[in-house]
C-alpha cells in the first residue's frame, strides 16, 4: 500500500510506525504553502491522510475535491501517532480483505 500524508512539517517519527504496519511507500506534502493546492496527486496513492491541524486551509479544499473525484480512501486527523493508528489499520485491513 502507499499512501499521501498531507499536511504538518515532519513526520519523520511517524515514518516507522507506519512502515511497521505494511505501507511501502509515504509520500508526504506539507502544506503551508498554497502552491501545493496545484499538486498532482501520484497515481501509486492508495490512500490519503489529512493531518487537519497543520494544513492551509485553500489546499485542504482543493485537495479534498482532487481525492474525492479520485475515489481515493481518505483519514482526517490531527497529527498524533494515538489519533491516526486505528484509522490507517482499519484502512490497511479493508485493503486487505
Amino acid at each position: 500500500m502507499s499512501i499521501l500524508i498531507v499536511g504538518a512539517d515532519r513526520i519523520k517519527s511517524m515514518v516507522p510506525k507506519i512502515e511497521a504496519m505494511g505501507v511501502e511507500q509515504i509520500t508526504h506534502w506539507d502544506t503551508r504553502r498554497y502552491k501545493a493546492s496545484k499538486n498532482k496527486i501520484p497515481e501509486h496513492v492508495d490512500l490519503v491522510v489529512f493531518f487537519t491541524d497543520f494544513l492551509h486551509h485553500t489546499v485542504a479544499l482543493k485537495l479534498k475535491e482532487k481525492v474525492k473525484n479520485l475515489g481515493l480512501p481518505t483519514i482526517y486527523c490531527r497529527r498524533a501517532w494515538s489519533e491516526m493508528a486505528p484509522e490507517l489499520q482499519r484502512e490497511l485491513d479493508k485493503k486487505n480483505q
